[in-house]
C-alpha cells in the first residue's frame, strides 16, 4: 500500500499549558513539536500530502486527545502519526545506558507492521537503541481507538535519561523527522540539504566528540569512553562506510561517525 496522504501531530497542548507533555532534561511538548514539523516537511518533499493535526487549545488531556483526533477525522487519509517523549527512567546522570525508541499501536500487521519495522530500523542507524520489544501493543490509548484511518505512536526518547538526552540533542529533530518520514514513505528522502550538512566535516577541521557515541570502522558500533568526549580534535580524512558517514580523528587514530562531532 502506498501512503499518499497522511496527519502527524505532536501529542499535546504546547509547553506551559494544561495537559502539556513530560518535562525534564527535554520538554516533550517542544520536542514533538519540532519532530512532527520535520516529519510533515520531509513527507511533502516526498510527495505526500500532509495534514498538521497538533492542537494547541484544550482544556484538558481527555479534550486535547479529542481535539487530536477530531483533526485527523476531518481529513480522509491513509495514515496517521502521533509524536511523543517517554518518561519514567529518572537517569540524570547517565547510566551509559539509552532508555531508548518504541512504536505503540493496536496491532501490528500490514501498512502499520511495515512502517513501524521501517522506523525501528532508521531510529537504531541514528543510534537510538530499542526499549525493550520496541513494538507494543494497547487497546488503552485514546487517540489509537478514535481515528478512521490506520494509526501509529512514536515514543523517541525519554525526557528525564542523560544517555538519551545527549543522543536526541546529538542527532537532533530534523535528522530524527527524516528518518521517521522515511519510514513511513518506505523510501529515501534526497535533499540537497543533507548533501551541504555532509561536507563541512574534511581534513583538518577541528571538532569535538559529543553525545552517546559509538565508534565507527573496524570498531563500528563500541562506545567511545567519556575521557575522549568534549575535548578539541582534528580530522585527518572522512570515508563513508556502510552508508554513514565517519572521521578519522588524528589524536585517536580511530574512525568516527560525524553525527557524534560537532565542529568547533
Amino acid at each position: 500500500m502506498a501512503i499518499k496522504k497522511v496527519n502527524v501531530h505532536g501529542g499535546h497542548n504546547p509547553a506551559g499549558k494544561i495537559a502539556c507533555g513530560a518535562k525534564d532534561l527535554l520538554d516533550e511538548s517542544k520536542e514533538d513539536r519540532k519532530i512532527a514539523k520535520a516529519v510533515i516537511k520531509y513527507l511533502r518533499k516526498a510527495g505526500v500530502t500532509v495534514y498538521n493535526c497538533t492542537v494547541s487549545n484544550g482544556t484538558s488531556q481527555r479534550d486535547v486527545l479529542k481535539k487530536i483526533c477530531a483533526k485527523c477525522n476531518q481529513n480522509g487519509v491513509d495514515f496517521d502519526v502521533s509524536v511523543h517523549l517517554n518518561s519514567g527512567r529518572n537517569d540524570h546522570k547517565g547510566d551509559k545506558k539509552l532508555g531508548g525508541f518504541e512504536v505503540w499501536a493496536t496491532a501490528f500487521s500490514g501498512i502499520k507492521k511495515e512502517v513501524a519495522e521501517r522506523a525501528v530500523v532508521n531510529m537504531k542507524k541514528l543510534g537510538f537503541s530499542s526499549h525493550g520489544d520496541p513494538y507494543k501493543r494497547t487497546m488503552e490509548l485514546y487517540y489509537l481507538n478514535h481515528t478512521k484511518a490506520k494509526a501509529i505512536l512514536f515514543e523517541i526518547c525519554f525526557v528525564d535519561d542523560k544517555d538519551d538526552y545527549l543522543l536526541y540533542k546529538t542527532v537532533g529533530a530534523d535528522k530524527i523527522g527524516k528518518a521517521l518520514a522515511e519510514a513511513i514513505v518506505g523510501h529515501s528522502i534526497k535533499t540537497s540539504k543533507t548533501a551541504k550538512i555532509a561536507s563541512v566535516f574534511k581534513s583538518g577541521v577541528s571538532v569535538k566528540i559529543v553525545g552517546n557515541a559509538t565508534y565507527g570502522g573496524a570498531s563500528k558500533g563500541k562506545l567511545i569512553s567519556s575521557a575522549y568526549l568534549n575535548k578539541k580534535y582534528t580530522v585527518t580524512k572522512v570515508q563513508t562506510n556502510n552508508g554513514q558517514q565517519e572521521a578519522l580523528i588524528k589524536q585517536l587514530n580511530s574512525w568516527v561517525p560525524t553525527k557524534y562531532l560537532k565542529l568547533c
